[in-house]
């Protein structure tokens, strides 16, 4: 593509002209001949420290913001916003993708992979065409492909929605994270559908506050043109002033009588789950594999979503029915007289969703045995409240590391700690080793928390070889005489 088309729409300082962009990229390792760089600035790096590299290795063009050296090789451009620029660089590039997909983005601080994921079901059980995209990677017809972020940057976004188009398909279903939002990752992708599932004490090291938090979050709302549609928790109390943000049409879903979906009566089990709900004076019976109330959250913003695709409603509940589970979300492993339940919580409300739906599922005599930790360089504050929940829940907890980064796990065990006022605890920092020794526990059900489906350790810089799933299978059966 040329220059010139790729710089459509967007405001730079310099001189351009119709020379050959095969590429386009903010990672200097990734240049070749006839790359266009784009300096952005990161979280450890900054690419204009990278511009000289670049152009050795044959970028053609340079987009930049203020700090760049003279070149009389190659045109540098100037731009107010770099990161900003890249996302309508990448449209440009890709041709728009979007524009051609039904885009469903799935937004919220919990929820978000089990709603991608059950969109992504029924539109797939009614002989529709869907890729899905979010934590566990971009879904192919040969299997989950990582894309290492919940919502990857704009340039590898753009990308893989054009793969998706060239791919014949039409639905989309994607996890949209507030720091993708905030960095301008899903800027220029055009959302036909917005579900929002709620809002709850999350990257606070990266947001500063809660305010600001939810005001990312309603940026994505609030960019929905009068075509698209919002579908929103009636039992967020946030969802009111997404409300009086938007310009498009909303549906609400909840346990609140005034919810256009309404979840009317439920039945929880360890297992499965039921629930009558009630949309358009009709009476809609579910039955699902997925627990735990907030799960019918999750099921009735999905459910809602099919509807207004255009699905049948008892082809929406045919196909809900046949849903197992997501992995390493509630995922669950019987053995001898314990069950094991691997999940991604790792947020207060995430925390205290899952301990009452387990604590009220669990049989009469049976303990609930936790084994988790917090991320390091993150966000501080919700250490010791999940700490206090734990404690509050849980018979026996084991504390350990979850990706520790740069930070001392010392210090971030010891924020934990802050939050635990029994005795009912110990600190075993080898991960596997407090996992083994939490499943040896008798007549319990052990709460494997934060990692999920996660398949390394973060330590420093590097990432080191782990999945608390492989370990609880390799145990059970290792032990199952």
């Amino acid at each position: 593509m040329k220059l010139n088309e790729i710089l459509y729409n967007i405001d730079f300082k310099g001189s351009s002209d119709n020379r050959n962009i095969t590429n386009i990229t903010y990672d200097s390792r990734k240049v070749k001949d006839g790359s266009l760089f784009i300096a952005i600035s990161g979280e450890n790096q900054d690419g204009h420290d990278y511009i000289l590299e670049a152009i050795d290795k044959g970028a053609t063009a340079i987009i930049a913001n203020g700090r760049a050296p003279i070149s009389d090789i190659v045109p540098i451009l100037q731009v107010s916003n770099p990161r900003k620029i890249m996302s309508k660089i990448a449209a440009n590039f890709y041709k728009n993708p979007s524009k051609d997909l039904n885009i469903i983005g799935i937004t919220g601080t919990n929820g978000k992979t089990t709603t991608t994921q059950i969109v992504d079901h029924i539109i797939k059980s009614n002989n529709k065409t869907s890729s899905s995209l979010g934590t566990l990677g971009f879904n192919t017809p040969s299997g989950m492909i990582s894309t290492g972020f919940t919502t990857p940057e704009s340039i590898e976004l753009q990308q893989i929605l054009d793969t998706i188009k060239k791919g014949g398909i039409k639905y989309v279903p994607m996890e949209i994270s507030s720091h993708a939002i905030e960095l301008y990752r899903t800027n220029d992708v055009d959302v036909d559908i917005a579900i929002f599932t709620n809002i709850g004490h999350d990257h606070l090291d990266f947001h500063k506050s809660i305010d600001n938090y939810f005001n990312a979050k309603l940026k994505l709302f609030t960019k929905l043109n009068k075509n698209s549609l919002a579908i929103l928790n009636h039992d967020d109390p946030y969802t009111e002033k997404i409300v009086k943000k938007i310009n498009c049409n909303y549906l609400t879903y909840g346990f609140n009588n005034d919810a256009d979906l309404n979840i009317k009566e439920y039945s929880l089990g360890i297992n499965q789950s039921s629930a009558v709900l009630n949309y358009n004076n009709k009476h809609i019976n579910l039955e699902t594999h997925l627990i735990g109330k907030f799960n019918l959250y999750n099921l009735s913003a999905a459910i809602l979503c099919g509807i207004k695709l255009g699905i049948n409603e008892n082809s929406i509940i045919e196909s809900i029915k046949q849903f197992s589970n997501v992995p390493g979300r509630l995922e669950k492993y019987n053995y001898k007289n314990n069950t094991a339940i691997i999940d991604y919580a790792h947020t207060p409300d995430a925390f205290s969703n899952i301990f009452k739906n387990i604590s009220d599922l669990k049989n009469k005599g049976q303990k609930i045995i936790t084994v988790f930790g917090c991320g390091g360089n993150r966000d501080k504050s919700k250490r010791k409240i999940m700490g206090e929940i734990a404690n509050n829940y849980s018979d026996y907890i084991y504390i350990t590391n979850d990706n520790p980064r740069f930070e001392d796990e010392d210090q971030i065990i010891d924020n934990i700690c802050n939050g635990i006022s029994n005795k009912n605890y110990e600190i075993i920092k080898d991960r596997k080793k407090a996992i083994i020794s939490a499943l040896n526990n008798d007549n319990c059900i052990v709460l494997i928390l934060g990692k999920g489906v996660e398949k390394y350790q973060i330590i420093k810089n590097k990432k080191i070889n782990h999945s608390d799933i492989k370990i609880v299978k390799d145990h059970i059966n290792e032990n199952r005489n």
